[in-house]
């Protein structure tokens, strides 16, 4: 009875979708469409080669034939590229108009009031540590020249949706320091930081031995993939929201420039986002190995100024080493593989980082480690990600939840964030990225995820 009244519920709900599928299908005219359809095609004398096409074009007769349709997604695709440099060029003349400091105290001042008025969303870090005194202290200053961020620049797109669970950015490493009494206490917060009274929140880097992590699942049970991805920024230059065009590009050559002389599994080659033709971009994407323009928080902020200039991807061919140039910060570096060897993908993170630094000085903080834009990224910079499949665990969300939080990890469908689990696959990463090194957050990663791994034998052994 133990094993059989779970199947027996399962069934249930399968059954129940496939019911409001089949209404759904119903009301919006398909099923109707589709029965006209096949019954023309049974009493067509002379039976079509392709029954698809002829369904297809009884179906919809003044749908395009497939002559007219290349010849509308050429078009289409011709429009694309107008749009494309339509806003290029808005944004190059949007580079030329500065704002006086007097606007922007007056956005600021704006802001700040519908911020603080929005009595239904009140739970971003900003809204909290933002108050009337820093914002007269910040209303006019701004980082060192030539970059000049003011406040307005790092907190744009959290007085734009109030909903952000941060909603400050960094313009440029300065940003830190300047407005230091809105960004410390929303790290500190943020990274579970606020009973500490250490000066450095963050360590110096300790990789560790990565021939200490093991396979977390030899027989690729439970595992379907694992990925490890950092985030650094390029020393000299601001982040994206004040980054010029030549900028852009600058740094996409500097990546350029030092992955040519990698070799062994690292070798590969880099590809400008300009180049990707959009079908391909949406393939990559597809297959978590590329990233795309569309998130609302972060065009607010200001990070898909001249897209696609300066953006692209560096690869292997066995798809095991990524480089995303200017998606968010300057690159996010990305070691992954299809199964559970978490040391082998650890060790390939370890060898990228290397070569990179052998021609590029990354930016770090005294306080904070590794610089990034977005305060929730400071630190290690550091997010492990496993795939698994854990389909008896994840019917008890609680008991899931609760050992998630024990354990320091987080949980979410493999969609991203706010995504549900589906099927029993789930997306388990660390929760800390300050205040540990990179060999104490890998360590307790891996601890963690097997600890999960024995939670569900233990079910599949009951069952």
């Amino acid at each position: 009875m133990f094993y059989r009244l779970p199947y027996y519920s399962y069934k249930l709900q399968i059954e129940s979708k496939r019911v409001q599928y089949r209404k759904y299908l119903e009301r919006a005219g398909v099923i109707d469409a589709l029965s006209k359809a096949l019954i023309k095609l049974y009493e067509e004398q002379n039976k079509p080669d392709d029954a698809i096409r002829f369904v297809r074009k009884f179906m919809c007769e003044s749908c395009p034939d497939d002559t007219q349709f290349d010849a509308m997604k050429a078009d289409l695709e011709e429009a694309n590229k107008t749009i494309s440099k339509l806003e290029q060029d808005l944004e190059r003349l949007k580079d030329q108009i500065k704002k006086s400091p007097e606007e922007i105290a007056e956005l600021l001042e704006e802001g700040f009031k519908k911020l603080v008025e929005d009595e239904e969303h009140t739970g971003s870090l900003l809204r909290k540590y933002l108050t009337r005194e820093i914002l007269d202290e910040y209303l006019k200053l701004t980082t060192p020249p030539p970059v000049e961020a003011s406040l307005l620049d790092c907190i744009q797109s959290g007085l734009t949706f109030h909903n952000s669970s941060c909603g400050v950015y960094a313009a440029d490493v300065e940003s830190y320091e300047m407005f230091n009494k809105l960004f410390d206490p929303v790290i500190r917060d943020y990274h579970g930081q606020l009973e500490t009274d250490k000066e450095q929140l963050q360590p110096e880097a300790e990789f560790g031995n990565p021939d200490e992590i093991e396979n977390m699942d030899p027989e690729k049970k439970y595992i379907l993939s694992t990925r490890i991805r950092v985030a650094r920024n390029i020393e000299g230059f601001p982040f994206f929201m004040k980054l010029r065009e030549k900028q852009f590009l600058e740094i996409e050559e500097k990546v350029k420039a030092s992955t040519d002389s990698f070799d062994g599994e690292l070798a590969g080659a880099y590809h400008s986002l300009k180049d990707i033709s959009p079908e391909t971009q949406e393939e990559m994407v597809k297959r978590h190995i590329l990233f795309r323009r569309g998130d609302e928080y972060l065009q607010a902020a200001g990070c898909y100024r001249f897209w696609p200039v300066g953006r692209g991807i560096f690869y292997n061919p066995a798809e095991t080493f990524l480089i995303w140039v200017n998606e968010e910060d300057h690159l996010r570096i990305i070691s992954m593989a299809k199964c559970g060897d978490l040391g082998d993908v650890y060790n390939r993170l370890i060898k990228g980082l290397t070569e990179l630094e052998k021609t590029i000085t990354f930016m770090r903080h005294p306080l904070y480690g590794n610089v990034t834009v977005c305060p929730t990224n400071l630190g290690t910079t550091m997010r492990v990600s496993v795939h698994i499949r854990l389909p008896l665990l994840s019917r008890d969300q609680d008991r899931l939840n609760g050992m998630a939080a024990e354990l320091n990890l987080q949980i979410r469908g493999t969609g991203g964030e706010h995504t549900a689990i589906e099927d029993g696959i789930m997306d388990v990463s660390n929760r800390k990225r300050l205040g540990v090194t990179e060999f104490e957050l890998i360590k307790t990663l891996q601890e963690g995820i097997l600890t999960l791994i024995k939670a569900e034998q233990e079910l599949e052994a009951k069952e």
